[in-house]
């Protein structure tokens, strides 16, 4: 299990580079100036543009400033805002706090509510629960998170007053932000959950579990949940990047001052080097996620876990034996 730890974690740096190089190449040719942003006004004088382009590089290649850039960010440099007069590492500090507590706090509700929405949705099949829940889900599915936020201010912020309109000064601030941010995941884990409990419940096994006269309550907990919940966790790991993609549009209406704002924010302004800032955090981020989702599999599944585990030979081959007893 180490092993296929360390390899996971290498395997990271790859991706962080290509995303980066991807964000890198499209604000290269893109038609701003970063010269010309952070001179404003000052940047008509020819001379003054000039000096300016040659203090920041701009005048060098493509490779030379793509190199200069992934040298200061292994340095933990990820350059100066063009707009804001900070780095953008204190941008992202003050920022993302925000963020993580609104996506990992949706994150966190889908899976609370999602799971046993489609456990019972699966064990009550074709039953009036089944298809309400079934219902519910494809409806606020094809409802777009800031539609959902919308509603949500109008009813809960502007007309009960129970809930602040904007900002993120308490937790309460946050709770319809989660609430609007976690609606998508919500459906996507109910139905996933509802059709892998169906899949595995038609299994022998289970059969078997049954006609031992094994009780139901450990039937669904043993047997049922812990073979249906692998392709859950798969969704739930990419939840997180769902949630961070929605909180660009929820935090922009009930005015967070996230990472999603920021972004937007750099993109109208043309900062780039924030935007490329941002790109890399939530490539973290999701990254990490991958592989906390990976390291779940083998908690789950014991022949996983076993694939994984460490030593070879005989010993191996035992642990694979008694992952498929098991």
């Amino acid at each position: 299990m180490i092993k296929f730890i360390v390899r996971r974690i290498i395997l990271i740096i790859p991706v962080l580079i290509g995303a980066i190089i991807i964000v890198f190449t499209i604000n290269y040719f893109s038609s701003a100036n970063p010269a010309m942003i952070k001179l404003g006004l000052a940047a008509s004088d020819p001379a003054k543009l000039a000096a300016m382009e040659h203090a920041m590089g701009l005048d060098q290649s493509y490779f030379s400033q793509l190199g200069s850039y992934l040298w200061d960010m292994f340095h933990g440099d990820l350059g100066e805002s063009y707009v804001y007069d900070k780095t953008v590492s204190e941008l992202i500090a003050e920022r993302i706090p925000n963020t993580l507590r609104m996506s990992i706090g949706a994150m966190i509700l889908s899976v609370l509510v999602g799971i046993p929405l489609g456990l019972v949705a699966a064990l009550r099949q074709n039953t009036a629960v089944d298809y309400v829940t079934t219902g519910f889900a494809i409806l606020m599915n094809a409802i777009p998170s800031f539609l959902i936020a919308v509603v949500l201010m109008i009813v809960f912020s502007v007309h009960f007053g129970w809930f602040p309109v904007s900002g993120a000064d308490s937790w309460r601030s946050f709770v319809l932000p989660v609430i609007a941010a976690g609606i998508g995941p919500i459906t996507q884990n109910a139905r996933m959950t509802r059709s892998s409990v169906l899949e595995v419940i038609r299994q022998d096994y289970v059969r078997t579990a049954r006609a031992k006269g094994i009780s139901e309550n450990r039937v669904t907990s043993r047997h049922i949940m812990k073979n249906a919940l692998i392709p859950v966790i798969t969704l739930i790991g990419t939840g997180l990047g769902t949630c961070l993609a929605g909180s660009i549009l929820v935090e922009m209406i009930f005015n967070i001052p996230g990472m999603g704002m920021l972004i937007n924010s750099s993109i109208m302004s043309q900062d780039y080097i924030t935007v490329q800032g941002c790109v890399l955090v939530c490539a973290v981020v999701v990254t990490l996620m991958n592989l906390l989702t990976d390291l779940a599999y083998g908690v789950v599944d014991p022949q996983i876990r076993a694939r994984y585990a460490v030593g070879s030979g005989k010993r191996s081959k035992r642990a694979m034996a008694k992952a498929e007893v098991v």
